[in-house]
């Protein structure tokens, strides 16, 4: 495993082209192009990968910078013919890939309209008129410049 700042990468070994790469951490300004290099150099190491499955348990956080280099990676896969493949998200990491209209590019259309059938049912229980509205329908206590875990 290996760590830089508040970042913890590491890969399983690639089986039937898939390679899978666990983030631990925060993905942000600071750790961004560690990961970038880190996973540039995991495929180069796995030249017969077709898909990159992120392992997203342990990310604690995407701020704009970290969302830019998923977006770079996932051109870069487009590019080499390979998929990407973000699992195991936390609810935070799918409003801010809705909020910024990337969730269907970087996750896919059938795990976008699932995104959104959940997120209306969350919205339907916590009902118009809750502490977290505002009366121009934004929602309080989201944290500039970022998603934490």
């Amino acid at each position: 495993m290996t760590t830089y700042a508040a970042l913890n990468l590491s890969t399983s070994a690639s089986r039937d082209g898939v390679l899978v790469l666990q983030v631990d951490g925060a993905l942000d300004y600071d750790t961004s192009g560690y990961f970038l290099k880190y996973a540039t150099q995991a495929l180069a190491d796995h030249p017969d990968t077709r898909a990159l499955r992120l392992d997203c348990a342990g990310l604690s956080g995407v701020d704009s910078m970290g969302l830019s280099t998923l977006l770079g990676l996932r051109r870069r896969l487009d590019q080499a013919d390979a998929t990407l493949h973000i699992d195991e998200r936390s609810p935070r990491l799918d409003r801010l890939l809705t909020i910024t209209g990337t969730f269907e590019y970087l996750v896919g259309a059938a795990a976008s309209a699932e995104a959104e059938q959940e997120s209306k049912g969350a919205e339907s229980e916590s009902g118009p008129g809750s502490e977290s509205d505002q009366s121009d329908g934004s929602k309080t206590g989201r944290r500039a410049g970022g998603v934490s875990g």
